[in-house]
């Protein structure tokens, strides 16, 4: 095996699996975990390794915590291609949703009512978008009246019980937590129809549960009325954000106890950079002991088998690093699979955490670990294995994905195996390995070996197939970050139907041109894609945060800019990426620089009128008033100035000087304008985007009719509004030679509106006419506004 891929064979444990029942009328699926918030991102992944083209319908079971935007739609049909992958990103397809909820996964052929067999997984990525945490788990075709789970534990990690009620009526549960020391805990609950319901156990027992290791089961006491359950645990908290946790992982429980489990991984030791631990999971549901053997099956052929003896309802837990310091040291910085066997029927999962070297012990993680993953083991052998998930090259984010398949062969022949990858076009590719007697083999879809080339920055599914029909073991495990710092693992779903292999390629995605070229700093602008090849729904981000879809063709893409805010942080004026994933492959669209944008709106001040008068001619004692004029520097073009200067903004910042002399906000005619500021400022918003709109306007309503100062400031409150909505930032200005009514009313309007304010008080200087300002003034104005902007845009 190439260097590269035994590597890859140490690391490729790392993360979540489940051990869904075999493909069998597997039209229906069940997911007991998922959420969609700030926090939590959720991927359904579906494919059809068939050659019909199908209708694949995702209904949403919603956790009673959950908030539902009012009219939301819970469930959706997509389309899906022969020998094809689909990829339902939750948050993007069914917005409604805001926290926890299972899911059903359904399938027909297009434009029937036949059912028609479907693989199902579901990713989950976290905290708040940056993917340094996630895991994956199978569903299930079928639901159970029992579900088990081994691993638990509390302390460091927070342990959640997962459970899916699919059924139109309420269910009870009883759920028995089984500790490491055989007491057990036990408890019922009504489970809402169509629902998903979430226990945490630390926190609803925190006397028996707040630093425990535990195992779980979950049983319906309904007769016919099944349930799903998955366990999902979490640790290392994030410094910022949300504060959730970095890591975790997360396992599918299993209907039965087993006296037989496989593992295909195991790994006790590591590197300069990164070292991991395993752990066995051992859980006893029956009141009878039981006594278990695990046989390691270690890469040199040799093998060690220890004995662990399992009270009535007991967890147990093995330290595979301690065993290879006390017991054997052959199983110190040991690669291996594992078989369990036990006396009485029992379950089994697998743990595995890595980190930094320990200077105690290179060969141990220190802690927090970096991450983790857990999972069941298989109860069988099989010919055939599935997985709809899998990933390669880099995502819309930017963060680079690897996917290693592992295949674990017991028997003492060398098995051949063939493997179908399927894009999200219908496209895809072949390829075999062989897997040696008692050994162990991997293999690695990365577009940086030429025969997986065509799967460059897609996603797809896997199909795996011996070609003389012996059976075998496949889990999956995606990583992401060249350091490993996030990813998942899944064992494959046992399948029973057939593999059909795709009849090309996968197909070109081209993109021809995109604007704009250019963007306010704020973002919040129209983004229009073209080229040829898209499919299905797009992705597209700009600096790896996601666009709002406007539009989607074969030909053209639109798409909203994000919207940079005060909460967000206003980033800088770097040149920005547009990355677009679309028919599952991912790639670089362009770059657009950043250009900072200013509005002034308003009236004569804002235009820059000066007022002048010539003293008396006698023997007339009376100044005569000389003609207005635009001063040289208005406050637009000094704040422009200002802005320039300040590398912030960058010497391309832009004011626009739309002042209007004699202008009012709400009254047409005010010194013969034909204009009001209400209606001019939403055609100048909707014309150009801005970063900030300053607002100076009201004081020719004083005079124009009798109106009070709140009637100004509620039409000024609706320019506010209008620039708001255009993604600015609202700057209300007030200037002292206002009436006293106005002034405090723009105050008030602002409060309430939460709009930036700029006063102009005495400070700036007025000229003759006790209305303008001079060009001193018109001075003075320029720092205030640049001092609100400066404050506000960080």
């Amino acid at each position: 095996m190439p260097a590269m891929l035994r590597v890859a064979a140490l690391f490729v444990s790392l993360l979540v699996v489940v051990v869904p029942v075999a493909a069998q009328d597997a039209s229906r699926w069940f997911l007991a975990e998922g959420a969609s918030n700030a926090v939590l991102e959720e991927e359904i992944l579906v494919a059809n390794p068939t050659a019909l083209t199908l209708a694949v319908t995702v209904r949403l079971l919603p956790d009673a915590s959950a908030v539902i935007a009012p009219g939301a739609v819970l469930s959706k049909t997509f389309p899906l291609g022969p020998t094809s992958r689909l990829t339902v990103r939750v948050a993007q397809e069914l917005p409604g949703l805001n926290g926890a909820a299972s899911a059903e996964v359904s399938a027909t052929v297009a434009n029937s009512t036949t059912p028609a067999d479907i693989v199902v997984e579901r990713s989950m990525y976290f905290p708040d978008g940056t993917r340094l945490g996630a895991h994956n788990a199978s569903g299930v075709t079928q639901a159970e009246p029992r579900w088990i789970l081994a691993e638990g534990a509390s302390g460091a990690f927070s342990t959640f019980i997962l459970v899916a009620n699919p059924n139109t009526s309420s269910t009870t549960v009883r759920v028995r937590y089984l500790k490491s020391t055989g007491e057990v805990i036990t408890f019922t609950q009504a489970l809402p129809p169509s629902s998903r319901t979430t226990f945490w156990p630390q926190n609803d027992y925190p006397t028996q549960l707040g630093s425990a290791e535990f195992s779980t089961v979950v049983e319906s006491l309904e007769a016919g009325e099944d349930i799903v359950a998955e366990r999902a645990m979490y640790f290392d908290p994030s410094t910022t954000g949300s504060g959730f946790a970095r890591s975790g992982h997360d396992a599918l429980g299993v209907p039965e106890a087993s006296n037989t489990w496989y593992f295909a991984e195991g790994f006790t030791g590591g590197n300069a950079t990164t070292a991991f631990e395993t752990f066995l999971l051992l859980a006893n549901p029956s009141d009878a002991a039981s006594t278990a053997t695990v046989t390691y099956q270690l890469d040199s052929g040799q093998t060690v088998a220890r004995t662990y003896p399992l009270g009535p309802n007991q967890r147990l837990t093995i330290w595979v690093d301690q065993e290879g310091r006390e017991a054997d040291a052959r199983l110190k910085a040991a690669s291996f699979g594992m078989t369990v066997t036990a006396t009485r029927p029992i379950v089994a999962e697998r743990a595995m955490y890595w980190g930094t070297p320990s200077a105690a012990d290179p060969s141990t993680p220190t802690f927090p670990w970096r991450e983790g993953h857990a999972t069941a083991g298989s109860t069988v052998l099989s010919p055939k294995w599935a997985f709809a998930e899998g990933r390669d090259g880099v995502d819309a984010g930017n963060r680079p994905y690897s996917t290693f398949f592992l295949l674990s062969n017991p028997s003492n022949a060398d098995v051949t195996v063939k493997a179908t990858f399927m894009a999200e076009d219908g496209g895809g590719l072949t390829s075999t390995v062989v897997v040696p007697a008692r050994g162990r083999a991997n293999i690695w879809p990365t577009a940086a070996l030429p025969e997986f080339a065509a799967l460059a920055n897609r996603r797809f599914a896997t199909f795996l197939e011996s070609t003389g029909g012996a059976s075998f073991v496949a889990e999956r495990a995606v990583y992401l970050y060249a350091d490993f710092a996030s990813g998942h693992v899944n064992m494959g779903t046992p399948w029973t139907g057939a593999i059909v292999s795709p009849s090309r390629a996968p197909g070109a995605v081209t993109v021809t041109g995109y604007t704009p070229r250019e963007m306010r700093l704020s973002g919040g602008e129209l983004i229009t894609i073209t080229g040829t090849g898209f499919a299905g729904t797009p992705e597209v981000t700009v600096d790896g945060l996601a666009a709002t879809i406007q539009s989607a063709t074969a030909t053209q893409i639109t798409a909203l800019a994000p919207l940079r805010t005060a909460l967000t942080g206003f980033g800088t004026l770097a040149a920005s990426t547009i990355r677009l994933t679309t028919a599952g492959t991912t790639q670089t669209v362009g770059t657009f620089t950043r250009r900072f944008r200013v509005l002034a709106m308003g009236d004569s001040m804002t235009y820059g009128t000066i007022v002048e008068y010539a003293p008396p001619v006698p023997p007339s004692t009376t100044p005569t008033r000389l003609p207005a004029y635009q001063a040289a520097l208005p406050y637009p073009a000094g704040l422009q100035g200002l802005l320039r200067a300040d590398a912030r903004f960058g010497s391309g910042a832009t004011v626009d000087n739309e002042g209007y002399s004699g202008e009012c906000v709400t009254t047409v005619g005010c010194s013969s304008n034909t204009t009001r500021g209400v209606d001019r400022i939403v055609t100048l918003v909707a014309a150009k985007k801005y970063d900030v709109v300053v607002i100076l306007e009201g004081f020719n309503d004083q005079n124009a009719t009798v109106f009070t100062g709140t009637t100004i400031a509620n039409g000024l409150r609706t320019m506010g509004r209008a620039a708001r909505d255009s993604g600015a930032t609202v700057v209300m200005g007030r200037i002292h030679v206002m009436r006293s009514d106005l002034w405090s009313a723009i105050a008030t309007m602002a409060t309430e509106e939460k709009f930036l304010r700029v006063d102009f008080d005495t400070r700036v200087e007025i000229g003759e006419d006790g209305v303008h300002p001079t060009q001193n003034g018109y001075d003075q104005m320029a720092s205030f506004v640049y001092g609100a902007i400066k404050a506000a845009i960080k």
